[in-house]
Parts: structure tokens; sequence; C-alpha cells
């Protein structure tokens, strides 16, 4: 917790970003806010993996604002092609990402972007180690079904965050949060 400039107190919680959400970029736009603090972290017990398009889930939660498939969400906004960073429990696993700070409602702003609610994948609470070696208990998304299926997993910290066009996916995040917010301004869920 801290005290903002106008004396109001905000409560972070630790998030942990993956594939695209371990960079800064993408993280402004999701949320909307460009002092973001974050670093360099592991996820302890998962691995960050490619999902492609064909092999997302095909039934449609009851949480869904869009009674759709969470497959057919993502080939109508990305097309049938797209890989997608998700991860996945692995006792031995290590997800290399970013431990940002974030306030409630930017993480439900991570989970509109991440379309948990749609289904795509499940948010969890999980153990990550932070640059100083320290603990920490963090949120993030995974695939928790025994029947999600992934193309390949990603080892290692230096991969490329961004799957597609980097200004297609920023200018994307952006859309969705100002969406997002404009329906829960006007009631809708």
């Amino acid at each position: 917790m801290f005290i903002n400039k106008i004396g109001m107190k905000k409560t972070f919680i630790k998030y942990f970003g993956f594939g695209t959400n371990k960079d800064l970029d993408m993280m402004v736009h999701m949320v909307g806010r460009s002092d973001l603090v974050g670093e360099p972290g592991k996820l302890i017990g998962f691995d960050v993996a490619i999902q492609k398009s064909r092999e997302m889930r095909e039934d449609i939660p009851e949480t869904s604002p869009l009674k759709i498939t969470p497959r057919q969400l993502i080939i109508n906004n990305w097309g049938p092609d797209f890989d997608m960073f998700v991860s996945v429990p692995n006792p031995n696993g290590i997800a290399y990402g970013t431990i940002w700070d974030l306030t409630p409602e930017e993480i439900e702003l991570v989970k509109e972007w991440e379309a948990v609610d749609y289904g795509v994948q499940d948010e969890v609470w999980a153990i990550a180690i932070d640059s100083k070696g320290h603990f920490v208990q963090v949120e993030t998304q995974t695939l928790l079904r025994s029947t999600d299926k992934i193309d390949r997993v990603i080892k290692g910290a230096d991969y490329d965050p961004y799957v597609a066009s980097k200004r297609i996916m920023l200018d994307l995040a952006d859309d969705v949060r100002i969406r997002y917010l404009e329906r829960k301004k006007n009631g809708i869920q």
C-alpha cells in the first residue's frame, strides 16, 4: 500500500505477467497508467507456452459476457492462425516474466484483456521469485484443465513477448480497455 500525491491510500496486488504482459508498453496500454512499477520475476511451477487458436477451449462458460466459445473469440479478433502466450502448470517449470504492482481495478482490466471471464484462461494465485530472490504471492493466468492443449513450451527469459505486430496489439489493448470501462460505466457486464 502507498499514499498517492493527493493523500489517498492505494492497495496494490502483485501480478505476474508473461508473454506480452511482461512488457511495460503492453501493460501501460492495457491498464492506462504510465507510471507502472515492475521487476523481473520467475513464476514457480508453471511453463510459458504457446497455444494456437485451433487448440483453444470450445465450451462457453457461464461467466462469459459473449455467448461464443473462447476459440471463436480469439479467431474473431486475431484470425485462425493466431499464437497466444499461455501458462501451464508444471511442478518442475519456471516461467519468466515481470512482477507488476497493480490496483484491483487494473487487475480487472488485465483479466478483460486475457479474456478470463470468456473462458480463455483461468485466474490463479501462485508463488513467484522477485529480482531480489524473495518469494512473492502473485495473481496470474493459466490453463488448468487437463484437456487444455498447447503447441509448444517456451524456455528461458529471452523470448520475444510479441506474437503479432506490437503496434496492432497495443492499439487493441487500448480499445479493449476503453470498451470495458465504457461498459462498466454504463452498468453493462
